[in-house]
């Protein structure tokens, strides 16, 4: 009687709020959680995995170098392409995830867990230690409720039964969303604005640093800063998604 009672209101509820997918609004199948079988086919994957030096390498060894900062980084890739042509489907997930009437932390781990699927056989997750996601001010994750980094990370370490550090990195400023400022002023947003608690637990450690989207990549860069003194202490980055052609 009681099954008999749920399935009547599950019937109901799906007439009247019918589940829709986040990237293209059509209605989603029983089976389909949160974005259509469709849209996860055409998310344009940045093929990373293929090539023996991709663009976020390439990214962050030049940054590096202007920079003039010794950090121990190993590999890195991001999921697919963000930007208004063929990464409009990620974007459009990401910004109504994070931004949208109705934020939807859940699209960030079903998007975690499914990079961490396809990918589960390549040697981006070989010998990591812990899960790290970019952290956000106290403040900002009072206000959205969730930070989407971090279930990412969850999504991943699902998979991989890797754990995930929600601790040691912190953020200690406030900054403005990066989303939203120029280009050439996303170094000074993040300059000082990360710190590493209880940094000799990290020692030796082999750290993957998880976001949502790679720009510029001065916010990871300013994590990473954060790891030059701990000896032994390698990074890797992931991203669902990079914004560049």
């Amino acid at each position: 009687m009681f099954s008999f009672i749920r399935t009547g209101c599950r019937a109901i509820l799906e007439v009247l709020f019918p589940r829709c997918c986040m990237a293209c609004g059509c209605k989603l199948q029983e089976e389909e959680q949160v974005v259509c079988a469709d849209c996860v086919a055409t998310l344009p994957r940045t093929e990373h995995t293929l090539l023996e030096q991709n663009g976020v390498d390439m990214l962050f060894q030049q940054l590096f170098k202007d920079e003039k900062c010794r950090v121990r980084y190993e590999r890195g890739m991001a999921f697919a392409y963000y930007n208004r042509g063929r990464g409009k489907n990620l974007r459009a997930l990401i910004e109504r995830g994070k931004f949208g009437n109705h934020p939807h932390p859940q699209v960030f781990y079903m998007l975690g867990r499914l990079a961490a699927q396809e990918y589960i056989d390549v040697d981006l997750w070989d010998d990591i230690d812990v899960i790290v996601p970019v952290p956000l001010h106290p403040k900002r994750l009072r206000a959205r409720g969730f930070n989407q980094a971090e279930w990412i990370g969850r999504g991943l370490s699902d998979v991989l039964h890797i754990p995930m550090d929600t601790e040691h990195l912190v953020r200690t400023r406030n900054n403005p969303h990066q989303s939203r400022s120029r280009f050439e002023k996303r170094k000074d947003n993040v300059q000082d604005v990360f710190s590493v608690r209880y940094p000799e637990e990290w020692k030796n450690k082999h750290l993957l640093l998880v976001d949502d989207v790679i720009t510029s990549g001065s916010t990871m860069l300013a994590c990473m800063k954060q790891t030059t003194p701990i000896r032994g202490c390698r990074i890797s980055v992931f991203a669902l998604g990079w914004a560049h052609n």
